[in-house]
């Protein structure tokens, strides 16, 4: 938030709101042991890529780019 600028334009920001949001609820999914955390998961990925994409674009972003990067390639293989 400090940052602001790019970092918090409206777009970037609801982006990576909901990568956060979306991973706390696929881990939350995983932990309770749901049969049906794939779809979820597809999803989290899918947000994941998404948010890695926009924090590839604003200088400074690219260890959370990176992060995001991550997350999304485990969340495929828990989709799996």
């Amino acid at each position: 938030m400090e940052a602001g600028g790019e970092h918090v334009a409206p777009a970037h920001f609801r982006g990576m709101m909901a990568c956060a949001e979306i991973c706390r609820g696929s881990a939350h999914t995983m932990l309770l042991g749901a049969q049906n955390h794939a779809p979820v998961c597809r999803a989290c990925a899918a947000l994941c890529r998404d948010c890695a994409a926009s924090c590839e674009r604003i200088d400074g972003m690219q260890d959370c780019a990176q992060a995001c990067q991550a997350c999304a390639q485990a969340c495929e293989r828990m989709a799996r």
